[in-house]
């Protein structure tokens, strides 16, 4: 397996420690913890030092058990913290836990009944008993976690849970008329989010027509979806949040989609700042690729709620049914998820599903974008057509996406945009090689607080009469809200015919090609990575690979060291982990 390089910043914190208090053992600690929070773990697990040495660690004075401060904290498992996570995890856990514990029953069993009948009504009780159930579990919670795959119908129930808890507002520990707040980590996400919400109104405005329900559509704001960073009120020239425990978001109601991208230090932050008497509701899939940075929070979560000795007991719902059309896909999804790639090993050129094509090496690549572009022409056709309008080129762009488990090298991203964008410009008359042209489709990479653009947000530019102007959607219903900038305003941005599988989470694709780098012993393969793209598809995924990094990527799971989940329990468990 491919072990990644030293980092500047581990050995530089190493070097510190050990100028400062002389101990090579304490330096090499620091040096494990720092690698392992760059590679997303809170922890580092001490397990090639002896027992001697950890002894040697217990007495060091920077080193302590957590009930006071010191710069880092070890556990009876090994476990070593940089004191920032070990807290972040801490108050993390009694913020959830003391949510849990704030739980009420205020709604009688046939009131919740008659309301579940109506909000449901013409839903065959049976296919819906999950959904069912969620919304009945939320009255009176100050947590509530759902978690489902794609296509579970997660959003539409929470659309049905918050027009509950807006009905009983009062019963429920919150004001008459609660504040509702919808946020997602990324703009993207947010996006989403806001459209999803605004579908699921519009589904039910039908049937709750004349019910007591009707009224309530309206207080769920779904233009006002924001990422959470917006949420918290992040100032970057200061690098402060507005918000936090001294200064409380104005919201009774805040609901987060796309939760497992939500790191710890994030998480903290969040539940820090909301209001003790306010209901926080996280949507996700624990399967999914886990946070950019340190923590698995929604996997710990419902890892934790699963024992029924934990508090968070019954705070977690979880979806089973699939309602999403694609029979062959999701059963390829559910492969992945099982661990089991052969369904996607055996399938080739699949009209509906998951298939593998065989790449090998930069000619298989080729030829694979080459058939890519084939069966996407007309679409490309309409794309760089003069006459196409903003609402319709997005459409175009949610038709089809190639996603790379790499960001640069020829089987990364950058390498495959360049091929992407020199075939089509070959095909339709344009030099790629040139900064902006019409129907490039862009992702933006960094925050840009002036202009509403954010890491993720994906634009399309357009020539017309005032020249390439660049075009992104808004958080409302899709192709009704549009706005565009000169690209010389633009944060950076790169071109997006190809991006990332991390960077594609919050986002759904009808057509989707995952790109995974053919040698199997890549350390970024893992089956969180196939999962999450394969399942960024709502009709058929493709994946250029070897058969042998498919199955290795399948076989490997993520697992992330910390203490939360075992917090949560309310148990310790230990956890395997790198060497020291």
């Amino acid at each position: 397996m491919n072990v990644p390089a030293e980092r500047a910043l581990d050995l530089g914190l190493a070097q510190w420690v050990r100028e400062r208090t002389g101990s090579d053992a304490l330096a090499r600690a620091a040096q494990a913890a720092s690698a392992a929070e760059g590679e997303g773990h809170a922890c580092a697990r001490l397990v090639g030092l002896d027992d001697a040495g950890i002894d040697t660690l217990r007495r060091h004075a920077w080193v302590g058990a957590g009930d006071a401060f010191r710069p880092f904290v070890l556990d009876q498992e090994r476990r070593f913290w940089l004191w920032r996570n070990w807290r972040h995890e801490q108050r993390l856990a009694d913020a959830l836990l003391a949510r849990c514990a704030a739980r009420a029953h205020p709604l009688a069993d046939a009131v919740l009944a008659v309301d579940i009948a109506t909000l449901f009504d013409g839903s065959d009780a049976e296919h819906t008993a999950d959904q069912r159930a969620a919304v009945g579990a939320v009255a009176g919670s100050r947590l509530f976690v759902l978690t489902g795959g794609p296509g579970t119908g997660k959003t539409t129930t929470v659309v049905r849970m918050l027009l509950m808890l807006l009905r009983h507002a009062r019963a429920c520990g919150l004001p008459e008329r609660p504040l509702v707040a919808l946020a997602a980590p990324t703009g993207k996400a947010a996006q989403r989010l806001a459209q999803a919400i605004s579908r699921g109104k519009d589904d039910l405005a039908p049937r709750l027509a004349g019910s007591a329900f009707d009224r309530q559509l309206d207080a769920i704001p779904h233009e006002q979806a924001q990422t959470l960073h917006r949420l918290l009120g992040y100032q970057p020239a200061r690098n402060r949040f507005a918000y936090g425990v001294e200064h409380r978001v104005p919201a009774d109601i805040v609901v987060v989609d796309e939760a497992s991208m939500v790191d710890l230090a994030t998480m903290r932050q969040l539940v820090e700042a909301l209001p003790t008497s306010s209901l926080l509701i996280l949507l996700g899939d624990p399967d999914q690729l886990a946070s950019v940075d340190a923590g698995s929070v929604l996997a710990d979560v419902v890892a934790g709620a699963a024992s029924p000795a934990s508090p968070l007991h019954g705070h977690v719902a979880t979806l089973r049914r699939v309602w999403r059309a694609g029979g062959d896909l999701q059963r390829a999804i559910q492969a992945v998820r099982d661990g089991d790639a052969g369904g996607i090993e055996r399938a080739r050129d699949a009209a509906e599903g998951a298939s593998l094509r065989a790449c090998t090496d930069a000619a298989a690549l080729h030829a694979c974008v080459d058939a890519w572009l084939d069966r996407h022409a007309a679409a490309h056709a309409r794309l760089f057509s003069d006459a196409i309008d903003p609402a319709s080129a997005f459409a175009v762009l949610r038709g089809s996406q190639v996603l790379c488990a790499l960001r640069e090298g020829r089987f990364g991203a950058a390498g495959v945009n360049a091929r992407i964008g020199e075939r089509l410009g070959v095909r339709h008359g344009f030099d790629a090689a040139q900064t902006w042209y019409h129907g490039r489709p862009v992702i933006v990479t960094r925050n840009d607080y002036a202009h509403g653009l954010f890491n993720g947000d994906v634009g399309i530019a357009l020539a017309g009469e005032a020249g390439v102007r660049v075009w992104f959607e808004t958080a409302a219903r899709e192709g009704e809200a549009l706005r565009s900038f000169s690209p010389r305003v633009l944060p950076a941005c790169e071109t997006a015919w190809a991006i990332t599988i991390h960077r594609s989470q919050g986002s759904e694709y009808d057509d989707v090609a995952v790109v995974l780098p053919p040698d199997p012993q890549h350390r970024l393969l893992n089956r969180e990575l196939v999962y999450t793209a394969i399942s960024r598809a709502r009709r058929r995924a493709e994946l250029w690979a070897t058969a042998a990094a498919l199955q290795a990527a399948v076989a490997r799971r993520v697992e992330r060291h910390g203490g939360l989940r075992a917090r949560l329990a309310g148990s310790p468990q230990p956890q395997q982990g790198s060497l020291f």
